[in-house]
């Protein structure tokens, strides 16, 4: 498992990477709003011989957090640059949570790169949050959501955050897609969001993956990684 730094300007974007050999197109995801590319080591490593790396967005984690600069274009400059620093190609994209927002504005500037897109339990829009956001939300999830980044940090996505559907430019879309949404409904992408997709992508196939027993979408689970699999079969055979 390889660490490494990438210069996005003065901000320094980490990412972690499994060195897996390149035969089969790699993995790039991107985590949630409030998590780090170590959330995602066991995935990484589940994966092996595959490539797969996780990219942590500024502000989180080992990455830099500037004062300001959490629009979704700076976001996507984070992926950017990792992805060009390392001069990977043809690699299947994987947005999660609030993720798929920064993994859908750099997949719709760089289309042809992609192999393979999946979609993790989120629609495809980037809200324009309310203020009081970042308060509510450390509220309520009792603080939980500064173990990697701070309440300036989410102030400052609240503050740059905004209106931004994908919906009509997910039909410029040529490879594979995959979305992934849990079973409990109210909580992730609901079936209506997941079928907002299917309208838009009409090649792209849904895949449901039981929640844990807290009711929260199941990134550990054989399910997924069978999933994830089964996808990456789909997309080698992608002439983009």
């Amino acid at each position: 498992m390889l660490e490494g730094w990438v210069k996005n300007g003065d901000i320094r974007i980490h990412y972690i990477d499994n060195t897996g050999p390149s035969i089969e197109p790699p993995l790039v995801i991107i985590p949630g709003l409030t998590e780090t590319g170590e959330e995602y080591e066991d995935i990484l490593r589940a994966l092996a011989p595959r490539r797969a790396l996780v990219i942590t967005m500024r502000g989180r984690g080992r990455s830099d957090a500037p004062e300001m600069g959490y629009t979704l274009e700076d976001h996507v400059t984070d992926i950017e640059s990792v992805i060009n620093h390392i001069h990977i190609e043809n690699f299947v994209l994987f947005g999660f949570h609030r993720g798929v927002v920064y993994a859908l504005g750099f997949a719709m500037e760089n289309l042809s790169r992609l192999k393979g897109l999946i979609i993790g339990d989120y629609p495809a829009v980037e809200t324009d949050l309310p203020e009081g956001w970042a308060n509510l939300l450390v509220q309520k999830t009792g603080r939980t959501a500064l173990t990697h980044m701070t309440l300036d940090t989410l102030k400052a996505i609240e503050h740059d955050s905004h209106e931004h559907p994908f919906w009509k430019e997910l039909a410029n879309v040529n490879c594979p897609v995959l979305i992934l949404r849990g079973n409990q409904e109210g909580i992730g992408l609901t079936e209506e969001g997941a079928m907002e997709y299917l309208r838009s992508v009409p090649g792209a196939r849904v895949k449901t993956i039981s929640d844990d027993s807290s009711g929260i979408f199941n990134l550990e689970s054989q399910e997924l990684l069978d999933a994830l699999k089964q996808f990456f079969e789909e997309a080698k055979n992608c002439r983009n």
